[in-house]
């Protein structure tokens, strides 16, 4: 097998111009996939909903509950301190343990414990794919990657679980208090884009034409696994 080494880059627009490029970008708004866009308006059966907040589980809590926080390996000593801050108040504040918060929200809707146990334990192709992927461009690649999946992800997830909770109240009758640990993330939204618009600001903005192109090949990776992943949960079986 011939591997083939790019040496240079030739960038087509500042990373600030590609980065407005993206945002308009398929599958980069997590939210508007039409699943998601159909639980918001209360039009998604019941049925596929439940499977819908079962296979999601093990991303959002479980082996994936510390990926969304935009953890990455190269960090500077500031931003590290942030980071571990961050990280200590989601292992520490039981408002945000999403083990227990996402559980009582699916079990709500009406999913089966022994279920969530079971995809908890051994999650779906799809939900293990986001995580690998969160992971492989957090915690094992550039700055640039690291901050620009944060980008795709930590950024919109607490409005995301905003619309959810209101949805899930509004439409499916679930009560407030199954809702609880939606809406303590929700309420995080603006620290969670100010986080990521620094780290944008800082590690992707000042890249060089490779590492930019490497971070968005990365943040188009992590919107299609999370598109995977809601489709794959509400296929039908």
């Amino acid at each position: 097998m011939k591997i083939v080494e790019v040496s240079r880059i030739v960038a087509s627009a500042g990373p600030a111009e590609l980065l407005a490029e993206d945002a308009g970008a398929p599958h980069m708004a997590i939210a508007a996939h039409p699943v998601w866009q159909s639980v918001f308006a209360g039009d998604l059966p019941k049925a596929a909903l439940v499977e819908l907040v079962s296979h999601f589980y093990p991303v959002v809590a479980g082996p994936g509950r510390y990926a969304f926080i935009a953890k990455i390996g190269v960090i500077g000593r500031d931003d590290g301190t942030r980071l571990f801050q961050r990280l200590h108040r989601v292992t520490h504040d039981e408002a945000f343990d999403a083990d227990k918060g996402w559980k009582r929200m699916a079990e709500a809707v009406g999913a089966e414990p022994g279920r969530l146990s079971a995809l908890l334990e051994t999650p779906s192709a799809e939900a293990a794919d986001l995580i690998d992927v969160v992971r492989r461009h957090g915690e094992q690649a550039s700055p640039a990657e690291a901050a620009g999946v944060g980008w795709v992800l930590e950024r919109q997830m607490p409005a995301w679980m905003g619309a959810l909770a209101d949805a899930l109240a509004r439409h499916y009758g679930v009560p407030d208090d199954a809702l609880a640990y939606l809406r303590t993330e929700a309420a995080e939204a603006g620290e969670a884009e100010a986080w990521v618009a620094h780290l944008m600001d800082r590690y992707f903005m000042s890249a060089d034409p490779y590492n930019v192109f490497e971070a968005r090949r990365a943040m188009r990776e992590a919107g299609w696994a999370w598109t995977a992943l809601t489709e794959q949960a509400t296929r039908p079986a």
